[in-house]
């Protein structure tokens, strides 16, 4: 466990049941608290909920309801200081990027998810004024 993780605060909305439960348990070895939500309406409500700083919000691009792109947009003006990490298997990186927001494709390797959130969240916040309004 990183100590200087332990701080970092990660809301996690993906769909898919067995990818959650271990996606939650690699970012809790690495230090992170994480909050985890089934979809994109439960995120918003455990955002909305949580008190603290959410650092990172780690999505499923295409989840049932509300897509992790619809979500980031919510996230984003309710809660602007938090970085945005969409994955999906699908080709949506470039309107993800267009955003403003990082993208890894999957299926994915631990590390590269691991080694692409401590370099996300050390980065200097990314200036959001073109972000779309909904």
């Amino acid at each position: 466990m990183s100590a200087s993780n332990s701080d970092k605060t990660i809301l996690f909305a993906d769909d898919d049941g067995q990818l959650q439960e271990f996606v939650a348990a690699l970012l809790h070895e690495c230090g992170y608290k994480v909050i985890l939500a089934r979809d994109g309406n439960e995120a918003i409500k455990e955002a909305r909920a949580f008190d603290g700083v959410i650092h990172l919000l780690l999505s499923d691009v295409e989840m049932p309801g509300m897509t992790g792109i619809e979500l980031a947009i919510q996230i984003n003006q309710e809660r602007p200081e938090t970085k945005i990490l969409l994955i999906s298997g699908l080709a949506t990186g470039m309107l993800v990027l267009n955003n403003g927001w990082s993208f890894l494709p999957k299926p994915f390797m631990p590390e590269m998810l691991r080694d692409r959130i401590r370099d996300f969240l050390s980065e200097q916040p990314a200036m959001k004024e073109h972000l779309p309004n909904v």
